[in-house]
């Protein structure tokens, strides 16, 4: 409904005519589970891997998935308008085993002057929120933010949220797809009907900033790191949910997994060699690898490449 062929440039194979929304580049969720695509163990499951190499690949976790979801999210059109509940609330609305989605999002593309939605306007509280609904105006009381290329912004569950056109990005989350759909922009699908809404749920779960601390919620949403700064990483996230740091080199630089379970590594630009203990990788722009504990330590040879990590 709302993709485009913009994966393309991360090499993903979309056919001609294809619109693709999303590529899920890690993932352990019900709805797509990812699988190894090179060496001796292609062909097996993430979820596979974790019965097998248990804490070598994967911390302990409630319900015995993957910890985080990684996606690739081209939003050729805007996205319907929606809020994330928290953990606790997922589980006891949803299912004792399903999570919230605490998530953040790199801009990989943008067009100028492009905006998303991020969080309520200053001055409007719930009960004026659900009057807007009511009258059907519920754009008056979404908060519109200008973003390029590079931004980083750290969803907090609660906060109303949506891409808007001509965006792509590196979507990094808790491993969970629990959405309530506030607003679809009054779209229907390919049978005529519009998409179902959350409303009841979504109110639930909307965090209304007092006017007082408005700015300082909305500008801590976005994460502050110098985008030029070359051979060098920098620290972007660290919570419970997932760490994430932004590395950006113009030469060989060594990585150490200390005592982490896992590395994710995304290419943002770029490609570089990964080698490890006995064995290498190419890699370029678009891939998305997965480096377990046992690997202990490796390097990347390069060029110039820009890396988003998750690590726990």
């Amino acid at each position: 409904m709302w993709g485009g062929h913009n994966l393309r440039k991360l090499g993903k194979p979309i056919k001609k005519g294809e619109i693709v929304a999303e590529s899920w580049e890690i993932s352990d969720h019900n709805d797509d589970i990812s699988t190894v695509e090179n060496g001796p163990l292609t062909g097996k499951s993430l979820r596979e891997l974790i019965e097998i190499y248990g804490e070598d690949i994967s911390p302990k976790t409630e319900n015995g998935r993957f910890p985080i979801l990684i996606k690739y999210i081209d939003a050729n059109k805007r996205l319907s308008v929606q809020v994330h509940p928290d953990d606790e609330y997922a589980k006891t609305h949803e299912s004792p085993n399903e999570l919230g989605k605490t998530e953040c999002w790199y801009v990989m593309d943008a067009p100028t002057n492009a905006e998303l939605i991020m969080g309520i306007k200053k001055g409007v509280d719930k009960d004026s929120f659900i009057k807007m609904i009511r009258e059907n105006r519920i754009e008056d009381g979404l908060n519109r933010i200008k973003v390029q290329k590079g931004d980083f912004i750290y969803i907090k569950t609660g906060t109303v949220h949506a891409l808007l056109e001509g965006i792509m990005v590196c979507e990094i989350q808790e491993n969970s797809d629990t959405t309530y759909r506030l607003y679809d922009w009054g779209r229907v699908d390919n049978d005529g009907k519009p998409r179902p809404l959350h409303i009841d749920k979504a109110l639930d779960v909307i965090y209304f900033p007092p006017e007082k601390i408005y700015n300082d919620y909305i500008r801590d949403l976005f994460i502050n790191y110098d985008k030029n700064l070359d051979n060098a990483g920098q620290k972007l996230v660290r919570s419970k949910y997932f760490n994430i740091d932004f590395l950006k080199f113009s030469k060989t630089f060594n990585q150490e997994m200390e005592d982490y379970h896992f590395h994710t590594l995304n290419i943002i630009c770029g490609e570089g060699i990964l080698k490890y203990k006995n064995g290498f990788e190419r890699i370029k722009m678009g891939d998305t690898i997965l480096v377990p504990r046992p690997i202990k330590n490796y390097k990347i040879e390069t060029k110039g490449i820009t890396i988003l990590k998750t690590f726990l």
